[in-house]
């Protein structure tokens, strides 16, 4: 398989810490394949597999890899043209498109032939075997190839990848997930960016069904299979709703719990060493999303409080979702933290200051206490992960 990466290329003195993040990231996305190597090269990774090694799998776990601009399934030969035209027409006469362009690239001087002169010898073979017309500019089918410094590789498909940086290289922030569909899109977007997430979910169990641990457990999980082992932490949040019920005015109560749960939020990033907080919010989608309120609850953040989908409408947040995979089971039905003792009319307006006047009559460190003392946490691990204390161990080198 021949990667080529993204944003990475523009990265200057720093490319090849870059390089070497995303090779690793691609090590973890392939755990469990009968993988042979991966090779970073300039502008490009390649990756060998054992002949088991299923396209489809492969396929599959590359395209969810952040940092990939695309990758392509790839036959190796050494340095003899005349083989690697032969087999260029082979694979021609195998596609017969209506045209076919050729795309010859020599990054190395391992051959004496030019890339335009590789180009022309490998297009004469095809026109040779199938007397298909050429097109240099919008050809049915492209067949490229690449000269490396041993061998040189032929191709004619490009698997588009996700885009965007390696997870690893922007940091760690902890990202508040709920069960339902907009969380999981906001954390993929900062994994798209170079940051690792640690999960962190408020459920009001045993007040409300446990389905919205499952199904999140479940998200971390698909999310897992793109960033590597995650951390999970799990916080029991009713006990702390029901104090907030019975002191405060209903319409605050939901920014009260949002609030709350920054505090905790704040807790878990200082454990984790993370250096920002990620919600799923967008301006305006329901009450506790307006403007005034989110500045109401980043008041209490300790760190930079991120809103990736703060611009989008719920239709672009959806097919978002779907072609991540997490929308199925977004949609599975539970009982929801901040719908627990939700009131009939909530705020869509508050201030700092009115909020900070009622907290100061409370134990509000009490509180943030006992409830962070009731967290728990959790490795994630996606499929082909290596055993619990080695994962451990990875997910500490990664970061």
């Amino acid at each position: 398989m021949l990667v080529h990466y993204h944003e990475i290329g523009l990265k200057g003195g720093n490319r090849p810490s870059f390089e070497l993040k995303l090779c690793g990231n691609l090590e973890h996305a392939l755990a469990g394949l009968p993988l042979k190597s991966v090779r970073r090269l300039p502008g490009r990774i390649v990756v060998t597999f054992e002949p088991a090694a299923d396209p489809a799998e492969v396929t599959e776990r590359l395209s969810w890899v952040p940092g990939l601009e695309s990758f392509s399934p790839a036959r190796r030969f050494g340095l003899e043209l005349d083989r690697v035209a032969e087999a260029a027409a082979e694979a021609v006469v195998s596609r017969m498109p209506a045209s076919f362009g050729v795309k010859a690239r020599r990054g190395y001087k391992s051959v004496p032939q030019s890339s335009q002169e590789i180009g022309a010898l490998v297009g004469a073979a095809i026109v040779a075997r199938t007397g298909l017309p050429v097109d240099l500019k919008k050809p049915e089918l492209w067949v490229r190839v690449e000269v490396l410094p041993r061998e040189v590789l032929l191709y004619l498909d490009r698997h588009r990848g996700a885009g965007g940086l390696p997870v690893g290289t922007a940091g760690k922030v902890v990202a508040l997930v709920s069960g339902g569909i907009d969380s999981p899109v906001a954390a993929w977007r900062l994994m798209k960016r170079g940051a690792r997430c640690v999960f962190l979910h408020f459920h009001s169990h045993p007040f409300t069904d446990a389905a919205s641990q499952e199904k999140t457990l479940e998200v971390v999980e698909r999310l897992a299979r793109i960033q590597g082992i995650s951390v999970l932490y799990s916080c029991p949040f009713a006990e702390l709703q029901k104090e907030l019920v019975a002191r405060a005015p209903a319409p605050l109560r939901v920014i009260l719990y949002r609030r709350f749960m920054v505090r905790v939020a704040n807790v878990v990033a200082r454990r984790e060493r993370a250096l920002a907080l990620v919600t799923g919010e967008s301006v305006g989608q329901v009450a506790s999303q307006t403007l005034q309120n989110m500045a109401t609850v980043d008041a209490v953040a300790e760190l930079p409080v991120l809103r990736p989908l703060v611009g989008m409408n719920k239709n672009e947040i959806v097919a978002e979702a779907e072609r991540l995979g997490t929308y199925e089971i977004s949609i599975q039905p539970h009982g929801d933290c901040c719908s627990f003792l939700m009131p009939r009319k909530p705020a869509t307006t508050s201030r700092p200051d009115e909020l900070a006047a009622l907290e100061k009559e409370w134990p509000v460190d009490e509180w943030v206490a006992a409830t962070c003392a009731r967290l728990g946490r959790r490795l994630v691990q996606p499929p082909g992960a290596v055993a619990p204390r080695e994962a451990m161990l990875a997910v500490d080198a990664i970061v």
